[in-house]
């Protein structure tokens, strides 16, 4: 009987050890606020909603990337958006809520250049 058990006990053992552990689904943050930006000034054009969270880069889409013409951060909010697509190098600073109409206003002359942005809660 001992000589059963000690070989059951090794079969489920082995057969255990050869099953791969299934590693966990990756967790997926739901975005924090959302961004809206237009292609157009004055926020027409075509208008999309951004999700993003806290300090996070994140890269606009392919049919806005080099094609903002208006943005907007939500109330509580300020953010950074840049020419190059991960949120360093030459950029437009400090931008909090209503945000900005007219990109190719010569104070900011940032109109169809913008690629990236990150946002801080403030």
């Amino acid at each position: 009987m001992q000589f059963r058990l000690t070989t059951a006990l090794l079969a489920v053992t082995a057969a255990l050890g050869g099953v791969a552990a299934t590693p966990a689904a990756p967790k997926v943050r739901a975005a924090q606020a959302s961004l809206v930006v237009c292609t157009d000034k004055n926020f027409s054009g075509k208008c999309q909603s951004i999700g993003f969270n806290n300090a996070q880069c994140v890269v606009f889409p392919s049919g806005f990337q080099k094609d903002i013409s208006s943005i907007a951060p939500p109330s509580g909010w300020v953010c950074d958006a840049y020419i190059d697509l991960v949120c360093t190098g030459d950029g437009l600073g400090d931008i909090t809520s209503p945000g900005i109409s007219d990109l190719g206003d010569h104070h900011t002359n940032y109109n169809d250049r913008l690629n990236s942005f990150v946002c801080y809660t403030t």
